[in-house]
């Protein structure tokens, strides 16, 4: 009877040891595809600041083209601003000089 419970607890044994060596395997699978996502978070988190960073700069792109462009209006406003005051003063000019011949015509 002995024998039978030392070949029952050996048995036993021996199954708790493939028991612990298919968890050691599966540890170390497990492990691997931590890693492995561990690597592919890293990678996302890179990629995802590149792309933030370079929406940043597409934005201050933007900002600086926005910027240039009113400069621009401004500029275009001057222009037509002096081009109306231009008009003006030879309207003026015409009218002053039409006026003066008009009044040395009836006056002289």
């Amino acid at each position: 009877m002995d024998q039978d419970m030392f070949m029952a607890l050996r048995s036993d044994m021996a199954g708790i040891r493939s028991d612990m060596s298919a968890m050691r395997q599966d540890i170390s699978i497990l492990e691997a595809k931590a890693e492995s996502l561990e690597v592919w978070r890293v990678r996302y988190l890179a990629q995802e600041d590149q792309v933030v960073a370079k929406i940043f700069a597409k934005v201050d792109e933007l900002v600086g083209g926005l910027g240039d462009m009113r400069a621009d209006l401004f500029r275009i406003r001057g222009e037509r601003d002096a081009e109306r005051r231009a008009s003006l003063m030879i309207v003026s000019l015409l009218s002053a000089v039409c006026g003066g011949l008009a009044a040395s015509l009836f006056h002289g």
